[in-house]
């Protein structure tokens, strides 16, 4: 039995990359509203501190990189057993959270008979919290951060700042879940002839997507990719009418925005995402060979993305945007 007038730190072991991260950030909000005078430190891999950076809800950020030699890897459980943590939620399940002393942690058992990723990991804080899915009030933005996107985006627009648009995120982690560029060209051209504003965004490893598509598209659209830190993104995520993505960290960080979302799959599995609401909408093509799980398709071309038409997409995307109006 947790006695929790006694639990005054508490040490997260989350993911490393940036979309994994996202999907942990329900967990992190839950502890902190149940924990609100707890002291809340976040042991992660580089890849996803940029959520972090003034984030109210995290108290301390401490790197954890696997590439590490042992011997950096001995002194960071050290310094971890120095600081006397009261409890450990392990979201990876690492021998780390077993070395480290704290009086109250994970199972080592994981639950994995929920294919949700985002649920899994809130069952792994059943422990600690009974309760679980109440919504998630993470810290994505503050208020300087979202008005420095919003400001890079009226610079770079030729609409004012409080005008509807909608959001292209044609980017992935991985190039065999990029839909076609041909694809999101039809769906930025009927949304731009169609009166909507587009704004294409990613990191920028991804800025030859955005080049690419602004040569393409038949009217100006705003190119962001590049140009935006992740929080600078969740703030002007926030003020979309929709978002359309690939299954990427951009997706997760609209899902946990709660924007209304049209995600693109083809060769991972949507169960795993999340992807259920009356705001989000799910485009893919079910062929024998998909969802395959695979990090490389076996086949000369990906069928399940080269021949995603666009129609599907805009389809889905007027259907949301129909409900918001309806809705508003």
């Amino acid at each position: 039995m947790i006695d929790r007038t006694k639990i005054r730190k508490i040490l997260v072991f989350t993911l490393s990359n940036i979309g994994d991260v996202i999907l942990t950030t329900p967990v992190i909000s839950l502890i902190r509203k149940h924990f609100p005078e707890a002291h809340l430190s976040i042991l992660l891999g580089p890849r996803g501190v940029s959520i972090f950076d003034h984030c109210k809800t995290v108290d301390d950020v401490i790197l954890f990189d696997k590439k590490d030699f042992w011997l950096d890897k001995l002194k960071l459980i050290l310094k971890l057993r120095r600081a006397r943590y009261d409890c450990v939620v392990d979201l990876r399940n690492s021998l780390i959270a077993w070395l480290i002393g704290a009086r109250y942690k994970t199972s080592i058992w994981m639950d994995r008979t929920d294919y949700s990723m985002r649920k899994q990991h809130l069952k792994r804080a059943r422990f600690l919290i009974p309760s679980q899915d109440e919504g998630n009030e993470f810290d994505f933005f503050s208020d300087a951060e979202q008005a420095s996107a919003l400001k890079k985006f009226q610079g770079n627009a030729s609409v004012p700042g409080n005008h509807p648009f909608i959001i292209l995120a044609p980017g992935a982690g991985s190039d065999v879940k990029r839909w076609t560029i041909s694809g999101f060209t039809q769906v930025a051209d009927h949304l731009v002839q169609t009166g909507r504003s587009v704004v294409l965004v990613g990191g920028k490893v991804e800025a030859g997507l955005g080049e690419e598509l602004e040569q393409k598209i038949s009217k100006p659209v705003v190119n962001l990719i590049g140009l935006l830190t992740l929080r600078e993104l969740a703030g002007l995520m926030a003020r979309a009418s929709l978002v359309v993505a690939n299954d990427s960290s951009a997706m997760h960080l609209a899902h946990e925005l709660d924007r209304p979302t049209v995600s693109i799959f083809g060769p991972t599995h949507e169960r795993k995402c999340n992807i259920v609401g009356p705001k989000r909408k799910m485009v893919r093509l079910h062929l024998e060979c998909t969802p395959c799980e695979q990090a490389q398709c076996r086949f000369e071309r990906r069928y399940c993305l080269d021949d995603l038409p666009a129609a599907l997409v805009i389809q889905a995307c007027e259907e949301l945007l129909s409900d918001a109006v309806h809705s508003a």
